[in-house]
Parts: structure tokens; C-alpha cells; sequence
């Protein structure tokens, strides 16, 4: 680990690239809850575990990429501030892993392969953990449409007020 005080370059654009991953998962997500009919919802969930396939293998690469490298010594005035920070990006971090192993768990525990656009289909046999099926489903159903998101608004509302707030002060050291 190497202690820092900014993101690297390369943890810049992972972040990037994961709230576009994310926010086009969650929105799959949201569209097939909502679907006005089985075949639009199949359609839809075809495409999210599609994606998903690749979301896996870029989260994966995330999670470990920011192992290596550590989080940065926070620059938060208050030890409340240091705290939220720390607690708030490594749930992140943690909500967005179990997704990217509940989602593959959901279906290979009931013996189906994940099918990638038709390109190819990985096909795990886990059929002997059937019985993990339903909390996978439910782990990946209850983070995936209630913590998340709610993760995801206070981290921005978080990212706003620091942005604004370290603004403010390079504004007033320059009077």
C-alpha cells in the first residue's frame, strides 16, 4: 500500500467507469422490476446479465486494484467527516463486490449459465448449493435496489459538499 494524499490517475478513471457500470446495472435493474410484461422483463434482465458478466470482471479488477493501492489520508476537517469517509467507501466498495458474486450465484446455483449477448455462456455447475439460490436472490434484490442506491445518494451529496466546502476555502485563502 502506498500512502498518498490524492486518487491516482488509474483509480480516477476505475471510479468513472464503475458509476457508468453501475448506474446503467441499476437502471436495468430498475426497468426489469417495473417491466410491463414478463417478455419485456426477460428481455431486459438478458441484457443486465450480459453486462453483469463484464461488470464482474471490472469490479473485480477495482476491489483489488484499490487493495494494492489504498485508500488516500484524508483531507475531511472533522474526525466525523474522516470517519463517513472511510466507513462510506470501503461499503461502497464491499455492496458492489457481494453484488458482482450474488448476481452469477443467483443463477448458477439453480444450474442456468450466465449468456453473454450470445457471444458465449459460462456455465458453473453449482446445482449442490441450490440451497443458497433464495439468500443470493434476496442479498442481490435488497443491495441492488435499496442499499446501493441509498449508498450512492449519500456519497454524492457527500462528494458535493466536499467539492463546494474545499472550493470555498481555495476561494478565501486567495482574498
Amino acid at each position: 500500500m502506498v500512502s498518498q494524499k490524492h486518487y491516482s490517475a488509474i483509480s480516477i478513471i476505475n471510479h468513472w467507469i464503475t458509476v457508468i457500470l453501475v448506474i446503467t446495472m441499476l437502471t436495468l435493474g430498475f426497468a426489469a422490476v417495473g417491466a410491463p410484461s414478463d417478455e419485456v422483463e426477460d428481455y431486459v434482465m438478458s441484457i443486465h446479465i450480459a453486462l453483469g458478466f463484464f461488470v464482474f470482471l471490472f469490479i473485480a479488477w477495482r476491489i483489488a486494484f484499490r487493495l494494492y493501492e489504498g485508500f488516500p489520508e484524508r483531507e475531511e476537517k472533522t474526525a466525523i467527516e474522516r470517519w463517513a469517509a472511510y466507513i462510506g467507501h470501503r461499503t461502497l466498495l464491499l455492496l458492489l463486490g457481494i453484488l458482482v458474486i450474488t448476481g452469477p450465484m443467483y443463477l448458477l446455483t439453480e444450474n442456468e449459465c450466465i449468456d453473454v449477448f450470445g457471444w458465449f455462456s459460462v456455465c458453473v455447475p453449482l446445482e449442490g448449493l441450490d440451497f443458497m439460490h433464495e439468500a443470493m436472490e434476496w442479498l442481490h434484490v435488497v443491495i441492488g435496489l435499496y442499499l446501493l442506491p441509498a449508498l450512492i445518494v449519500i456519497h454524492t451529496l457527500a462528494g458535493i459538499r466536499h467539492y463546494i466546502l474545499s472550493d470555498a476555502d481555495t476561494n478565501s485563502t486567495d482574498i
